[in-house]
C-alpha cells in the first residue's frame, strides 16, 4: 500500500533553468510524494524530473511522512497538497550550490 514520503533529494538541472545562472546546476529540494518503499520514490522521482531533463544525483534522507518527527510550514503545505492525490509528486524549494573549479 502507498503512503506518503518525505524525500530530500540531491538534483541536476540543466544549466539555466529555473531562471538561475548557468554555473548553477545541482542542488538538494525537498519532495512530497506517494510510494510504497524508497526503491519505488527513488524510481517515481528519478522519472518524473528526466521529464525536465533534470537527473536524481542521490537521496540525501528519505521517510515516511507519518513518521516525521518534526516538519515547516513549507512541508506542512506540500503534504497537504498530496494528501488527496495519490499520484502527487510535489518538488519543494530548489537550493543549489555552485562547486568549485
Amino acid at each position: 500500500m502507498d503512503e506518503l514520503w518525505m524525500i530530500r533529494a540531491e538534483i541536476e538541472i540543466e544549466p539555466g533553468d529555473l531562471d538561475l545562472e548557468p554555473e548553477y546546476t545541482k542542488g538538494f529540494m525537498n519532495v512530497i510524494t506517494w510510494g510504497s518503499s524508497e526503491e519505488s520514490i527513488r524510481k517515481r522521482l528519478s522519472d518524473y524530473i528526466g521529464t525536465f531533463h533534470w537527473n536524481l544525483l542521490s537521496i540525501d534522507e528519505a521517510c515516511l511522512v507519518s513518521n516525521m518527527k518534526k516538519s515547516s510550514t513549507a512541508l506542512d503545505e506540500m503534504i497537504e497538497r498530496a494528501k488527496p492525490n495519490p499520484m502527487a509528486i510535489i518538488l519543494g524549494t530548489f537550493h543549489t550550490y555552485r562547486e568549485k573549479t
